[in-house]
């Protein structure tokens, strides 16, 4: 900035030297012009000063740009059921987003970040009757990092973009919109509560993806592809791989997708058996104890016309030598102001069977049902400025393999920049 304020001065010293030769009223309009450029200039150096401060600017070695952003999610919630009640913690979690551009072509993507949760079990396994909260204590409660998305892309033009590395999958709708501050509900739908977790497609994977988009007629719809193979941090030797095929409709604000994909889902060892339950209010547990293929089909629509935005996907999967699971999810949100939002959220998902332990000496296992589940959602979303999102959810959940119920209430806040 400064040696741009001094290559316009010396424009300004020059000036009356050209006076001569040209005509005087086009000089006093170049010299006009040349102060108003240096009055422009020092207010523009003086605000960026007053922003800087004694701060350090980031600076990358090679590339051309470098964007950092990040979030803090914290969510906290009162759980009633049909024989108890909890109050407490469920998670946080703090996210950067790390972003470089190379050069025209190529970039980098990565999102370290941190979360620690408490499990917020709908049910807790530890009680003979059903529809108790209950909380995994401090000392077993679980404070990890997370790579959620590390990967470098080579854009071709918007008709063919390739990343490798730690992607995210393109199935569902929450999923695809991975941006935990732009949910209007808090908590993922019943199928990818589990944070990252493939219970019944993955939400991400190691490996690389493919997509692009291709404009039709005059330009307003599209066709959105996207293809994925790779593997999974639990079974890094199994493959896994899908795709997604969608048609934009640019004047309804509408797409309409279809989707694909199968792999296989890892089995877990006697000792991971007994301490498999459900988190982050997941009636379900966590993993599947018994290891097996899968293929699955499913459907997501995505419209969004003026101050209304309705998502909704099914799935369904064929599990090898157990039964197939089921997964629907609809949600509707209404901005009856920019910055407030009324939502609801319908959810249904058929879990299908698993290994369940009938004895411990000697250790004896056998399939059952895992059991259906649903939820109603009621939520409110205020947004008092752009970087700052606070939520209150009312859940009512509907226990799988039981007719008991458990209502909870969530609060939730995002703050990102």
């Amino acid at each position: 900035m400064p040696k741009t304020i001094a290559l316009t001065v010396c424009a300004l010293a020059a000036v009356p030297s050209l006076a001569l030769a040209q005509d005087p009223d086009a000089v006093q309009k170049a010299l006009q012009d040349l102060r108003s450029r240096v009055e422009e200039l020092e207010e523009q150096q003086a605000r960026t000063a007053e922003r800087l401060g004694s701060r350090a600017v980031v600076q990358s070695y090679t590339a051309r740009s470098l964007d950092l952003g990040g979030h803090v999610t914290s969510l906290f919630t009162h759980m009633r059921g049909e024989n108890d009640s909890e109050t407490g913690h469920v998670v946080s979690l703090a996210e950067l987003f790390l972003r470089a551009q190379i050069d025209d072509h190529w970039s980098l993507f990565a999102t370290p970040g941190f979360y620690t949760f408490h499990g917020a079990l709908l049910d807790d396994p530890t009680t003979p009757t059903t529809g108790d909260p209950s909380f995994t204590t401090a000392d077993t409660s679980q404070a990890d990092t997370f790579l959620s998305r590390a990967y470098g892309e080579w854009k071709a033009s918007d008709l063919f973009v390739v990343q490798g590395g730690i992607v995210g999958s393109p199935h569902g709708t929450t999923n695809r919109e991975y941006f935990i501050p732009a949910r209007t509900i808090g908590q993922a739908n019943l199928h990818t509560r589990v944070f990252l977790a493939n219970q019944l497609y993955p939400q991400h994977l190691a490996g690389a993806r493919v997509s692009g988009k291709i404009r039709l007629g005059d330009g307003v719809d599209m066709l959105e592809y996207d293809a994925y193979f790779g593997t999974e941090d639990d079974s890094p030797s199994d493959g896994i791989g899908g795709a997604r095929l969608a048609y934009v409709f640019g004047d309804l604000g509408l797409s309409v997708a279809a989707n694909y994909g199968r792999g296989t889902r890892e089995g877990l060892s006697p000792a991971e058996i007994l301490t498999n339950v459900g988190v982050l209010q997941s009636p379900f547990p966590s993993r599947f104890n018994g290891g097996r293929d899968y293929e699955f089909v499913g459907i997501d629509v995505d419209w969004r016309r003026g101050n209304f935005i309705v998502k909704a996907e099914a799935y369904l999967s064929a599990e090898s030598q157990f039964d197939d699971q089921r997964a629907l999810s609809l949600e509707c949100s209404w901005f009856v102001h920019p910055e407030l939002a009324l939502s609801y959220r319908f959810d249904y998902y058929d879990s299908g069977s698993d290994l369940v332990v009938v004895s411990l000496t000697p250790f004896t296992t056998v399939e059952a049902p895992r059991g259906l589940c649903t939820e109603h959602v009621v939520g409110l979303c205020y947004d008092p400025c752009p970087s700052v999102r606070l939520r209150l959810d009312l859940h009512h959940n509907e226990l799988p393999n039981t007719s008991d119920t458990v209502d909870y209430l969530n609060l939730s806040w995002s703050l990102s920049f």
